[in-house]
């Protein structure tokens, strides 16, 4: 699934640098990361990753302050070997450009507002993000209070800042490029490294049994037979402390909301407890892109922002961006019906967010977005493409589980189909052909193309997730703001009548049994099962959920963890009616897929002895994610993605 095997290799440098025990100054290490490696105005990604010679920076690129002594490291993936030296080399000369010339103070004042944003910005799991976030210097002091004091490192570097113009620059002189404690790691590919490694593990357990007696091997067996005993007794678990029904509240929490239509768009206005912050999301409904174009629309997403408009290039954009708002997202959006299966509503997804007083300032950014009538830049649209695909091929190994799913749910669903053709293996298969033509100007026209239709005031709904306070002010710079969102002339109707979901093309035959075998690279497997079932307001619906959770915990996870070996497995239901089994790095295959199998079986043997106790911790586990906390900037979204009417 990846590139060529002559350019899978990586290369990567790391520095030691501050004591996680002194906070100002990891903090200052943070920030100076953040500097020298975020977004096309930082240093290392002109001199390493425009340059196009490389698949980006590896996922360890960055500052780890884990360990006591903290760690920055730079690191490329998909590059040649003998552009190893050449990495080397450029490290040092961007180390030495940045002492010498120092840093854009427009891109120093993007990352201090990325710092103030995020103070404001509460996120669905902020407990344990703080926790996580203070663990580190948990371990070695107790400075805990002073390591919770942002607001006073900000100021402390800004009073720096102020009085030493070249405080910075002094600073990545210290600790870069007069620091001696340096690694450089590389590490390149092995055609034969799944037969060497065969080989090694024959030889290891060779040289294990030689010596054995047959008393050694009785005795390794009888431990075996003791251990699937033990395996299938579930032992006494009434000692381990457990929630009750009773701890979950009956009361569901109601967002204040209102739906409204504002200059002819559909808007809905859930006002929270933002704490000086604004919150914009949009759907554009893509329903009237061909085939082709929609297969583009995850590269779409990942480089329409990164290009520029007709205004600024894309270095001024992405500065502007990052000054003002919290970055802009674009996602692929295909929401599930509620009501029917194979039915669903295509889109993207926009979003973002800012501080009250930069409001203005992000309706201007999305404004220039929405009014692009020109894409020129073939070299910068290039790379992004190659960023992209080299990105896709990165999770498999991790996420394959995901990927499993998927491509089993797509042979049952048509929404399913409809996300595996974007997103699923499909859609890596699809961007590989796709690179391979190198039509880099058609590909781009292209993209500029699918703009011209999918940025249309026609064709949007808007949540606003804002304060009650400040309403009144968001919404006059609201409206402002879509009055100059550009109409395309479309048969299309508006969104205002719901009429944006189709029914999906189903890939198969639903009355035969279909299979799919992806060959990867890796030395394990990832199953999955997918069964058609019930639509979510179907009253099946939570029953089968509540199957789901059971069937993993009772059945499917001792079957594939505890006796198999595979890292993780069990059951979910998705919100289009997919019933998957799954298993998560599994060194067995058929016998996975025998144990999915045997699932009713199981149900019909079993049945009588599953206790009130299994099915109270099924409901529970189904309510861990019913019940989430819901952070401010999310409250009232998911009717908003699903558009549930605001009365319910």
């Amino acid at each position: 699934m990846g590139g060529d095997i002559e350019k899978q290799n990586t290369v990567s440098i790391s520095l030691l640098l501050s004591d996680n025990t002194n906070v100002y100054e990891t903090f200052l290490m943070q920030f100076l990361s953040e500097l020298l490696i975020k977004g096309p105005n930082a240093p290392f990604y002109k001199s390493m990753i425009e340059p196009n010679f490389s698949g980006g920076f590896t996922p360890s690129t960055g500052l780890d302050h884990q360990p006591r002594d903290c760690v920055l490291t730079i690191g490329l993936q998909g590059v040649k070997k003998e552009d190893f030296d050449k990495v080397a080399v450029l490290f040092d000369e961007t180390i030495n450009s940045v002492v010498e010339n120092g840093f854009d103070p427009e891109h120093i004042e993007s990352v201090l507002h990325s710092y103030e944003l995020s103070i404001k910005h509460e996120e669905k799991n902020f407990g344990l993000n703080l926790l996580f976030g203070l663990t580190p210097i948990w371990n070695h002091t107790d400075k805990i209070m002073l390591a919770l004091q942002l607001h006073h490192l900000i100021e402390k570097l800004k009073t720096e800042l102020k009085n030493n113009s070249n405080y910075l620059q002094d600073m990545v002189k210290q600790y870069f490029s007069e620091n001696n404690h340096r690694l450089i790691l590389t590490m390149s590919p092995d055609k034969d490294f799944e037969t060497k490694l065969e080989k090694a593990e024959k030889q290891l357990i060779k040289k294990k049994t030689k010596g054995l007696s047959d008393k050694d091997k009785k005795d390794i067996y009888d431990k075996c037979l003791r251990l699937q005993k033990q395996q299938q007794d579930p032992g006494n678990t009434d000692l381990l402390p457990t929630l009750t029904m009773n701890h979950i509240s009956s009361s569901v929490e109601c967002v204040d909301k209102v739906q409204v239509t504002l200059n002819n768009i559909p808007t809905q206005i859930n006002k929270v407890q933002s704490n000086g912050i604004v919150y914009f999301k949009g759907v554009l409904h893509t329903n009237e892109l061909s085939l082709e174009e929609q297969m583009l629309l995850p590269l779409f997403c990942y480089v329409i922002g990164k290009l520029g408009t007709n205004r600024l290039n894309y270095r001024e954009f992405d500065s502007l961006i990052n000054r003002k708002t919290a970055g802009l997202r674009f996602n692929n959006h295909i929401a599930e019906s509620l009501y029917h299966l194979h039915t669903y509503e295509p889109g993207i997804v926009i979003a973002t967010h800012c501080l009250e007083k930069n409001v203005e300032s992000m309706w201007d950014i999305w404004s220039q977005l929405f009014n692009i009538t020109e894409l020129i830049d073939v070299e910068r649209f290039q790379m992004l493409v190659q960023l992209y695909t080299a990105n896709l091929t990165h999770g498999i190994a991790d996420a394959g589980h995901i990927y499993a799913m998927q491509a089993a749910a797509s042979l049952v669903s048509g929404t399913s189909y409809q996300v595996e053709l974007i997103s699923g293996l499909h859609h890596i298969a699809y961007m590989r052909r796709l690179l391979h033509t190198s039509n880099y100007k058609a590909m781009l026209d292209e993209i500029l193309n699918i703009g011209r239709i999918v940025f249309d005031r026609k064709k949007i709904r808007v949540a606003l997730n804002i304060s009650s306070e400040n309403q009144s002010d968001v919404l006059h710079t609201y409206e402002n703001f879509i009055l100059k969102l550009p109409e395309a002339k479309s048969n299309i109707p508006s969104d205002t009548d719901g009429s944006t979901y189709v029914t999906g093309k189903i890939f198969a035959p639903s009355d035969a049994v279909n299979c799919q075998h992806h060959i990867i690279n890796i030395p394990v497997n990832y199953c999955s099962k997918a069964i058609l079932t019930a639509p979510y307001t179907h009253t099946d619906y939570p029953k089968l959920s509540i199957l789901a959770r059971l069937l993993t915990s009772k059945y499917l996870h001792p079957e594939l963890r505890e006796k198999q070996g595979a890292y993780g497995g069990g059951a979910r239901l998705t919100g289009d009616g997919v019933f998957s089994f799954y298993s998560y790095r599994d060194p067995r295959n058929v016998e996975t897929l025998d144990i999915f199998d045997k699932s009713h079986k199981w149900l019909e043997e079993q049945f009588d002895k599953i206790t009130d106790q299994d099915i109270l911790e099924a409901k529970l586990g189904v309510f861990q994610t019913v019940d989430a906390p819901i952070p401010p900037s999310a409250k009232g979204c998911e009717e908003f993605h699903k558009k549930v009417d605001a009365r319910y």
